[in-house]
């Protein structure tokens, strides 16, 4: 399993860069898109839908939201409430883990809120596009924190951090995550001068970043456990569907985005 997830990463690394840096604005839209859309997919699933063609209808309204809606939040204040939305949605998170069983959500809710929440990543992608460092920058503090998290819960992890969302996740590994991405984070910039954040300014951003990618992934972990299912899909192998990949991003983005923008490090 760990060969399969280290060798499908070898892959995507580098065609995520020449996407980043090599891809004009509009490929990199309809790209993403397609990215957003078969996360749709798999979401349609979690949102308890079995019927192939209700699915489709689900990806259908998801794609007319991104290209016909999504334009619409592609302003300041709107990115800045994906950041307060994640921190809500992260307070819930913090009340569901002492549970001592698993919440219920509809799928009614189910299905909006994967309409939003894919739309503010979406959205929060285009606006970093715009300055592809920081949006390297966001995608790094993301791998380097799940990584050393997966690595280290699997060496130490002793302590859950929420049994009753996610069985496998450790105290020792969010802490020796997010401490190895921000001593990271001051080693990338220190050979990359166009990343501005002041060292206040930069711990808050890997703060804020990591502790939304850990509540990204709690949240689809518990859609998945209250559906029974161990994978959004098999789409890629050793990490499993979209989704299982996509998860932490799906926080992070906006959550990153909206703090540049609320730190005036972006325009």
């Amino acid at each position: 399993m760990l060969k399969l997830r280290v060798l499908t990463a070898l892959i995507l690394i580098p065609l995520v860069i020449i996407g980043i840096f090599y891809t004009s604005e509009f490929y990199f839209k309809l790209i993403t898109a397609a990215i957003m859309l078969l996360a749709a997919w798999e979401w349609s699933r979690l949102s308890a839908y079995k019927n192939l063609l209700l699915r489709f209808l689900y990806i259908g309204a998801q794609a007319a939201i991104l290209f016909f809606i999504s334009p619409y939040f592609n302003n300041d204040w709107i990115l800045q409430c994906g950041l307060f939305f994640w921190l809500f949605l992260s307070v819930y998170l913090i009340w569901a883990r002492s549970k001592p069983k698993l919440p219920m959500i509809t799928p009614v809710l189910i299905t909006i809120l994967g309409w939003l929440i894919i739309s503010l990543c979406w959205v929060s992608l285009q606006r970093l596009q715009l300055t592809p460092i920081y949006l390297l920058f966001m995608l790094l503090i993301v791998w380097l924190s799940d990584t050393a998290a997966y690595i280290s819960g699997r060496l130490w992890g002793r302590h859950l951090l929420a049994p009753t969302l996610s069985p496998k996740k450790t105290w020792e590994g969010f802490i020796i995550g997010l401490l190895f991405t921000l001593l990271s984070a001051m080693f990338i910039q220190h050979f990359f001068q166009e990343l501005k954040p002041t060292l206040s300014q930069l711990w808050l951003l890997v703060l804020l970043t990591n502790l939304a990618a850990v509540a990204g992934d709690l949240f689809e972990s518990q859609l998945k456990r209250l559906r029974g299912l161990k994978d959004s899909g098999q789409l890629l192998p050793g990490h499993g569907g979209i989704l299982d990949r996509l998860d932490s991003l799906l926080a992070a983005a906006p959550v990153f985005t909206g703090s540049l923008l609320l730190l005036g490090l972006i325009t």
